[in-house]
């Protein structure tokens, strides 16, 4: 036992905003769980699966991360209520419990203030400063106002500035040079992610624009920023710190089944939010006591299965053959090679440029600089 577990619990899948890419997208999405169900599904979870999966014990951490939908649409008190009782869940099993939200802010101050003390300021949200993608009654400049509200009250009264999510469609991509800019100006961490497949058609960028556009991204960050920004971030790390053959953080992990548990509002469970947006293998319900052993150990030899041309890359140890969703949206395989290869071997290639140039030791330096 030891090894860390990463739980994905989505209370609800309705959302207060409407964006055009959003994965998370269904016809019925009111249905939310109550507070009984999640502890309920989490004691399943903790008893009959993560032995299993080898995670648990007095070293270990688990991070639990509630998504949605969006989790300001549950009533503050029921929220508490489920925040509460997964940490006394949890504690049981774990060393160390963290917990988190990602939200979209769009909420009353009293409210915003409400989430940010009740998980003690670990939020994440997601940004479109120039984009009219993300909309509030279909108001672009109404989202904009509600969440430059949010953000700037959570800066003055409580010195946060949340990490932030940038979704690159085919849209977003002349917007992409923007977000960095304002992630390095306001000083908050930033994600960029590729358009995911999830619940209903999205717009996305072709791999060689994307290719171009994380490589400029990239470019204009590397040895200049004072942010973290993900995935360069990590991919850095690795080719400078390459630990271990497996192992790493989404999306450049190929045991995630080992590590990794979403928990959707019905119950049912999947490795992922990515793969259960995509209802791809859903391994057992943990509301009814049903768990898939089958299911989920052919999600399992991920780690040991990997495409002949993963093998031979030179970047394999930080890539880990990437995304296990993307791999079955682009090749229908649990054990395909993710479409954005590209973009990730594009990607080392600047690294190693940037290495031969700076030298490892200044970039080392510089990374340390960087706030997270």
């Amino acid at each position: 036992m030891g090894k860390h577990l990463t739980i994905h619990a989505r209370l609800l899948k309705g959302c207060n905003a409407d964006c055009s890419y959003c994965s998370s997208w269904e016809e019925d999405p009111a249905v939310r769980i109550t507070a009984e169900d999640f502890h309920k599904a989490l004691s399943f979870v903790m008893e009959e699966i993560v032995p299993l999966m080898g995670c648990g014990g007095p070293s270990s951490t688990v991070s639990l991360q509630y998504i949605g939908g969006e989790v300001l649409l549950v009533p503050a008190d029921d929220l508490r209520e489920i925040v509460y009782g997964a940490r006394d869940v949890l504690q049981q099993h774990f060393g160390t419990v963290i917990d988190g939200a990602q939200s979209n802010l769009v909420g009353s101050e009293r409210r915003i203030m409400e989430l940010d003390t009740l998980f003690g300021g670990r939020l994440g949200t997601s940004v479109d400063g120039r984009g009219i993608q993300r909309t509030v009654a279909g108001s672009p400049a109404a989202y904009k106002k509600i969440f430059d509200r949010s953000r700037e009250a959570l800066a003055r009264r409580r010195g946060r500035k949340p990490g932030a999510i940038f979704v690159v469609d085919r849209a977003g991509l002349e917007n992409l040079g923007h977000e960095m800019e304002q992630a390095d100006q306001r000083g908050h961490s930033l994600v960029l992610r590729p358009v995911f497949l999830g619940g209903r058609d999205v717009d996305s960028a072709t791999v060689p624009e994307l290719v171009e556009a994380f490589g400029t991204a990239f470019d204009g960050w590397a040895m200049q920023s004072t942010v973290a920004v993900e995935p360069f971030m990590h991919l850095l790390n690795k080719r400078l710190f390459a630990s271990t053959v497996v192992g790493g953080v989404c999306p450049f992990q190929r045991d995630c089944a080992q590590v990794s548990i979403d928990i959707e509002p019905d119950g049912t469970l999947y490795t992922c939010l990515d793969m259960a947006d995509s209802k791809q293998v859903p391994f057992g319900n943990a509301l009814k006591g049903e768990f898939d052993r089958e299911a989920w150990e052919a999600l399992v030899a991920r780690r040991d299965n990997i495409d002949p041309r993963c093998a031979r890359c030179p970047y394999f140890d930080a890539c880990q053959g990437g995304c296990m969703s993307e791999a079955v949206h682009h090749t229908g395989s649990i054990y395909g090679r993710s479409d954005l290869c590209a973009v990730w071997t594009d990607l080392f290639g600047r690294i190693d440029r940037l290495l031969e140039t700076h030298g490892r030791q200044a970039v080392k330096e510089w990374l340390q600089s960087c706030h997270r």
